[in-house]
Parts: structure tokens; sequence; C-alpha cells
């Protein structure tokens, strides 16, 4: 028998549950609302498909004082109800896949004086975040790659840099109201420093850890950031009073990275003991452990269907995790060198995972291929980010470059 153990927590911790419990039900009813519809649609449109294969292929063959003309015409006049739909998801998918095998290399840009360790998109797409070694991020527009900001004030590389999920490109400039984070950023100086949406002024520091600090990922609602870090815990904050809400531990080493899925419910956590952790942030509860991995995990990115997860190692190695039967559904062997970034397009259709053999592979994950590679770095590629509406891709390296890919055409 396997006793559980709970910590007592805070009130501002209960509190805080609550409030993503309220959060994340409405957006997760309407996730499954929309994939029970799905997959009616799809069911429906294959039993059609089936019927209307099956009967043009007994009016094809000639009956006795019939018209086998009209009976021809007949059968290529009948139509499957709703099947529009479903082919133009197709099309849209077959399109994708067609620009992403056919991926150029549309700017590279020397981003700083050291490894750029990281990247993000802001939400809109129209701008960019990086951040370097040498401790300084910077703010680029999109696609002319114009420094607009730079974010000084961390005493260490910088291990990190997020964009809040409610940062918008236009406020910029605006009249800085001293409450609008905009931007996060995380550094082997173990802290984490929050700059402001209006002129990326310093607004806050995050003290705690006592370790460095790795990736750090905000919860979808933006009130809420996970920080993962080498002294073998992941935190959240609560940016509405920066304090550290939960402090867990559940990892024998360090912890590497931590993502929230979209809904906001769930958050992952991997580290350097090769093992990942499903939270519950409802309860608390570590609810799945994946085991699988042989070496360290580094990359980590929830799949907006919320039911998948992909995992990058230093094994070399992809695994696609399907959180409902709590095991990997695919093993990819994706690169000759360490997996340090991994990231799904929009529609989760598509993964991009960055190694350290200097290159970024584009899989498409309905038949688990590689439809292109990336390469052009010079050195091992650390990060990779998707725009929001898939339209660029991100990769930044240890030769001190960024470049953007664009879909071509085809």
């Amino acid at each position: 028998m396997k006793d559980v153990f709970y910590t007592e927590g805070a009130e501002e911790l209960k509190a805080a549950r609550i409030w993503i419990a309220n959060f994340s039900l409405p957006r997760t009813g309407a996730r499954l609302a929309a994939s029970k519809r799905k997959q009616v649609a799809l069911a429906a449109y294959v039993e059609k498909k089936q019927a209307k294969m099956r009967t043009a292929s007994e009016a094809a063959q000639p009956k006795a004082g019939s018209d086998d003309d009209d009976t021809a015409m007949q059968a290529e006049e009948m139509v499957v109800e709703g099947e529009d739909e479903v082919d133009e998801e197709h099309t849209v998918f077959m399109d994708k896949a067609g620009r992403y095998r056919a991926m150029e290399l549309g700017s590279s840009q020397i981003g700083d004086v050291r490894p750029i360790s990281g990247a993000n998109f802001s939400p809109d797409g129209q701008c960019l975040a990086t951040c370097s070694w040498s401790g300084i991020a910077k703010v680029w527009t999109v696609p002319d790659c114009i420094e607009k900001f730079q974010l000084l004030g961390h005493s260490e590389r910088l291990t990190d840099v997020k964009f809040s999920p409610g940062f918008k490109t236009g406020m910029l400039g605006q009249t800085n109201d001293g409450k609008t984070v905009g931007v996060a950023t995380a550094s082997a100086d173990m802290r984490v420093k929050l700059w402001s949406a209006n002129d990326m002024s310093d607004l806050h520091t995050l003290e705690g850890h006592t370790a460095r600090l790795a990736r750090i990922d905000f919860h979808p609602s933006g009130r809420f950031l996970g920080t993962a870090s080498f002294d073998r815990t992941w935190r959240l904050w609560d940016l509405e009073t920066q304090k550290a809400l939960l402090v867990q531990e559940g990892h024998a080493r360090a912890v590497y990275n931590i993502r929230f899925q979209r809904d906001g419910a769930l958050a992952a956590s991997t580290g350097l003991d090769a093992v990942c952790r499903v939270w519950d942030l409802r309860t608390g509860r570590s609810v799945i452990t994946l085991q699988g991995h042989v070496k360290q995990v580094l990359g980590m990115d929830f799949c907006p269907s919320g039911v998948r997860l992909a995992t990058g190692s230093d094994d070399n190695t992809v695994r696609v995790w399907d959180l409902r039967r709590r095991k990997a559904l695919t093993v990819l062997p994706a690169h000759p060198s360490l997996v340090s970034s991994v990231k799904y397009s929009s529609c989760g259709d598509f993964l991009f995972t960055a190694s350290y053999d200097r290159t970024v592979k584009v899989w498409n994950m309905l038949n688990n291929t590689c439809i292109t590679t990336l390469a052009g770095h010079d050195e091992k590629v650390m990060c990779v980010d998707v725009s929001p509406e898939d339209t660029t891709v991100i990769t930044t390296s240890y030769d001190r470059t960024f470049k953007l890919w664009t879909p071509g055409s085809y």
C-alpha cells in the first residue's frame, strides 16, 4: 500500500487552484465539444463515402432493361452531405504540408555576441524576443528583424524568454501603467524579471530559486508563470502579487522545462532525471509519470488538442505521449544528436524538432514522417518556435544567429 502525503498550502494557493479550475473548465468543455463534433462529422463523412462508392460500383454494372448511360450519370451526380467541411480541412492540411516541404530561409540575423539560448513569438506574431548567454534579451520586429528594445538587468546568462499571452504589439509606446507584464526572462542568476508591455522597462524581479533557472512558461490566463530550476523544483508564481504560490518537488535531478496545457488545467515538467511529470493544477497531484527516455529530457510541448505531449531528449529521440492512455504513441529517431527543443504547429498536425546536429526537422504527425530538414546554422540549434499563424519559424543557435524560415510555394 502506498501512502499519499500532502503538504499544507497557503490560502493563496487554494484560491489560485479554484481560480484555475474556473478558468480551465469552460475551455476544456469547448475543446471536447469541438473534438466530438469533428469526430462525428468525420465518421459520417467516411460512412457516406463508402456508401457512395458501393452505390457507384453497383450502378456501374449493367442491368437487364436499364439504360447504362442514365445510370452512370445518376451515380456521378450523387453527393455526400457534409463532405465539403472535411474536404476543406484536408485541403488546408495538404497545402500546409506542401508549403512546409518547400520551406525556405527568409532571414538570418546576428542576434548577439554570445549563443542565443531562446526565442519566442508574440501572441499576434508581429514581434519576437530572443535571449542570449550575454545576459541580454532583445525584442525584434517581424519579418524585417529590426531591433526595438534591449532588456538589461540580469547578471548571468539568460536561459529563456517568453511573451505574456495578453501582450499585443499595439501596447508598445502607450502610457506605462506599471502593471501590464509583456515579457518574462529567466537567467542563471536564479532570478526571473518581468518587463512592461508598454516600454519594456523592468517591472518586477521574482526571486526564490536556489539554483540557476532553465525554461519558463506563462499560464494561458497570463496571470501565472511557471519556472523550472536546477534546484530540482518548479515554481508557480502569481504575477499579481509577485509571490511564489507553489514550490513543487518531484524530480530526482534538475528540472529543465515547464509547459502549460492550453486549457490551463495541466502543467508538465521535465528534468535531467529522464522523467516527464504531468500535474493537475487544480488539485496539486502528479497525475501522470511518463518514463521511457534513457537520458535527460530537454524539449517539450503540449499538442493543441490537449491530449498529446511531445518530448525531446538527449537520447536523440522524440516521444509523442497519449495522456489518456498514459503511454508513448510513437518514438521518433529524430536526430543523430541531442534534441534541444520541440514545438507543435497551431493545428497540431506538424511538429518541429531542433537538435545539436545543427538542423531542425519538420514532421507530419499524421504518419510520423519527416517532410523537410532546415539546415543553415553553423553550430547546434538551441531553440525553435512557430508563429501563431504558422507563417514563420524561428531557430536560434550557438553560432550567435537566429534565422526566420517561411513556408515556400509548391
